[in-house]
């Protein structure tokens, strides 16, 4: 008796998912950053005290502190109620959340401290003869770096919002870790949703891309930076977000 041809073995459905979403994602997220990388820096010294300006810097506020508390309890949100998560599904994903965040903050403080790129601003506050040379800088503990930006932002009459952030922002710009966070959270949620639900899942690489650019104007880092820390972020969310897809797989069976 003849046998019945065997059907092919299907892939698992959350390989696929990320195939799809990683072209995707990867040409709106990459593409972009590679572009900036050949264009020069816009960091643009004379429009420190526009208004305008405020808009990168609460663009940058929502993956810092305590911003990103925020972020993540609004995107949290919206993915329980567009994925229908069950408790135990909630869990895995704040989980492998917190697993993404905490490889993020290694790997930007480690290469910060590997790399030691001085950040644009401070090269431009060093052109302006506002405070020392990139060596003795960076040689001074981290209260004396900020006092001395702080003087300077002063003495150029910056507003007070802008003085403070560069105050606060007085480290390496090598990579960026506000880039970092808000690609690997437009990437990990961004690959979730398609599974289930994609309407509006591109909007997340939008918002990621414009923190990134806000870095830019703000005088943080270089363009190179963002293109390697859209990198850094996708090396470690999507591990995470086909984990999860594979634990749950009814999510990635929905999208088929």
């Amino acid at each position: 008796m003849p046998h019945a041809p065997l059907s092919p073995r299907a892939a698992p459905p959350s390989s696929g998912l990320c195939r799809r979403a990683l072209l995707g994602h990867g040409a709106l997220l990459f593409l972009p950053l590679l572009l900036l990388c050949a264009l020069p820096p816009l960091f643009m010294s004379n429009t420190l005290s526009a208004p305008w300006l405020q808009l990168p810097y609460w663009l940058s506020r929502s993956v810092d502190l305590p911003g990103l508390g925020l972020t993540l309890t609004g995107l949290l949100l919206i993915s329980r109620r567009k994925l229908a998560l069950s408790p135990p599904a909630m869990l895995a994903l704040v989980a492998a959340l917190l697993a993404v965040l905490g490889a993020d903050l290694a790997l930007k403080s480690g290469l910060k401290l590997l790399t030691q790129e001085p950040r644009p601003y401070l090269i431009w506050l060093h052109e302006q003869g506002l405070i020392p040379a990139m060596s003795h800088f960076y040689g001074a503990e981290q209260g004396t770096r900020a006092e001395q930006v702080f003087a300077a932002s002063q003495w150029l009459a910056l507003p007070d919002w802008l003085a403070r952030h560069w105050r606060h922002e007085v480290n390496y710009a090598f990579p960026s870790g506000h880039t970092i966070a808000a690609m690997s959270l437009a990437q990990f949620f961004g690959l979730l949703w398609l599974a289930r639900a994609p309407r509006l899942a591109w909007l997340l690489p939008l918002w990621a891309l414009a923190v990134a650019l806000s870095r830019l104007l703000l005088g943080m880092h270089w363009p190179r930076d963002l293109l390697a820390s859209a990198l850094l972020g996708g090396l470690t969310a999507l591990p995470a977000a086909c984990w999860w897809l594979r634990r749950h797989p009814l999510v990635a069976r929905a999208a088929q």
